[in-house]
């Protein structure tokens, strides 16, 4: 769970509170980001390499992500007249 940080805003004497992630939440969170980094390269042996630091830590790993793909325009017969 985050924590919750308050800060005074020195010019306008605002109160801003915001949320700190722990030291786990960030390591997790930055791995993801190496992961996706990764993947995006195709470098599978990383990937996993990440995928096993994430399972020791108990976070499920993601599955690949669906990447949308041009589809071919499609042939329709002609009547003749």
């Amino acid at each position: 769970m985050p924590e919750k940080e308050t800060a005074t805003n020195v010019r306008t004497g605002e109160s801003v509170t915001t949320e700190v992630p722990s030291a786990d939440e960030a390591h997790v969170a930055a791995l993801l980001r190496e992961r996706e980094g990764y993947a995006r390269y195709e470098r599978t042996d990383r990937v996993a390499a990440v995928d096993d630091e994430l399972k020791k830590l108990g976070v499920a790993v993601p599955g690949p992500q669906e990447t949308a793909v041009e589809s071919k325009p499609r042939r329709t017969a002609t009547r003749p007249k």
